[in-house]
C-alpha cells in the first residue's frame, strides 16, 4: 500500500513539474504584440513607457492593437531594452466607453496582458505601465483618452 501512494505521488509531482515546465516557455516566446495577442491582431497605436536615463533607453511599450475579423481590441505592455527577463511590475488596461477597466497588473519578466475587450461600433481608452530603475525605483504609465472608434 504505502509503495502504491508513493507512485502516486511520484507521478502526480513529476506531472506537475511537466505541466509547469510546459508553461513557461510559452510566456518568453512572445516577442512582438502580435504574437501576444493572437492571430489576426494589428497594431493600431504604441507609446514607450519608464525611461531610464542612465541608458537613455525606454523600459517598456504599450501597444493597443485590433481584430477587425473579432471587433476585439487587444492591450499588451512589453519589456524592451534591458527589462527583457527581469521581473518588473508590470500592467496593461483597456476601458470600452460606458464599461469599466479590464486591467491586469503583476511582476512579469516579458509582459502585461494580452487584456482583450470587445469594442466594434465603440470607442477605447487604454493604459499600460511599468516598474523601472533610474537611481532609484520608479513607476510610469500612459493612459489614452478615449479614441480608435469604430
Amino acid at each position: 500500500m504505502r509503495r502504491h501512494i508513493y507512485s502516486i505521488g511520484v507521478t502526480l509531482g513529476l506531472l506537475g513539474a511537466a505541466v509547469l515546465a510546459g508553461a513557461t516557455p510559452a510566456a518568453a516566446a512572445a516577442s512582438t504584440p502580435q504574437a501576444a495577442c493572437g492571430s489576426g491582431y494589428s497594431v493600431l497605436e504604441s507609446k514607450t513607457v519608464g525611461f531610464d536615463k542612465s541608458t537613455g533607453n525606454p523600459a517598456g511599450r504599450v501597444y493597443l492593437l485590433y481584430n477587425a475579423s473579432n471587433g476585439y481590441n487587444c492591450v499588451v505592455t512589453m519589456h524592451i531594452n534591458g527589462y527583457v527577463g527581469y521581473g518588473a511590475v508590470t500592467e496593461a488596461g483597456i476601458l470600452v466607453e460606458g464599461g469599466s477597466w479590464n486591467r491586469d497588473k503583476g511582476e512579469y519578466q516579458y509582459y502585461a496582458g494580452p487584456v482583450y475587450a470587445y469594442a466594434a461600433n465603440k470607442c477605447v481608452k487604454y493604459t499600460g505601465g511599468i516598474q523601472y530603475y533610474d537611481n532609484g525605483i520608479f513607476w510610469d504609465s500612459y493612459t489614452s483618452g478615449f479614441g480608435h472608434c469604430g
